[in-house]
């Protein structure tokens, strides 16, 4: 990837991380692409030249890699929808400070952070994020647009569905299921399996309410 030029879509504190990964590979970031650029935070610098209306304008004129940098799993699977409608290529971004084994699948569009460790035969579907100091032990699934937060760790053969959200600190004991567009709350312990478009929080992790595995 050194010297490859990349779209962002996403002008938010994500893509201010994203950015830093990509730049940590030798990517070079021409521009960002936010529906919202009045909330793009200081420190971005790299300029913002449209939005999600102009993904195929900009592939046109700026080559057609792409890395979409957006926090909520579903905004994610949206915008990487169009990206691939455009033509573009999705490219993933792993920390050079993260271990990832070299038997592990990394998937077109994933995000692994610094300190982030993914074990052997574990995947890592496309545009999930695992995110700083995250754990995948072996042979773990983590689903497509799936999100597993910083500091959880999951244990060997845990299968995170599609669009899940597993936050802050959460632990999975081996072998559990969390179910696809499911919410874990921050600090829970996963101990049975969690069913689709479920919110379960607490230790051991028990149900809340029925939810959309979001995030705002």
């Amino acid at each position: 990837m050194e010297g490859q030029g990349v779209v962002m879509v996403g002008g938010g504190g994500h893509a201010l991380v994203c950015i830093e990964v990509l730049r940590e590979l030798g990517c070079h970031v021409v521009a960002c692409l936010s529906d919202d650029p009045e909330a793009a935070p200081p420190g971005l610098d790299v300029p913002i030249a449209g939005g999600s209306r102009d993904i195929a304008r900009l592939l046109a004129d700026a080559g057609t890699h792409c890395f979409v940098a957006v926090g909520d799993n579903r905004s994610r699977a949206r915008l990487t929808a169009l990206v691939v409608a455009a033509g573009g290529t999705l490219v993933p971004a792993v920390s050079a400070n993260a271990v990832v084994s070299p038997t592990a699948t990394i998937g077109p569009g994933a995000l692994v952070m610094p300190g982030a460790v993914v074990n052997a035969w574990a995947t890592v579907g496309a545009g999930a994020i695992v995110n700083t100091r995250a754990s995948i032990d072996h042979e773990c699934s983590v689903g497509d647009w799936s999100h597993v937060g910083p500091g959880a760790t999951l244990a060997g053969n845990v299968t995170v569905g599609e669009g899940a959200l597993v936050g802050v600190g959460v632990s999975v004991i081996p072998g559990r299921m969390i179910g696809a567009w499911s919410t874990v709350g921050a600090g829970a312990a996963v101990v049975r399996d969690v069913e689709p478009s479920t919110v379960v929080a607490g230790v051991p992790a028990t149900v809340g309410y029925a939810g959309s595995g979001t995030r705002k």
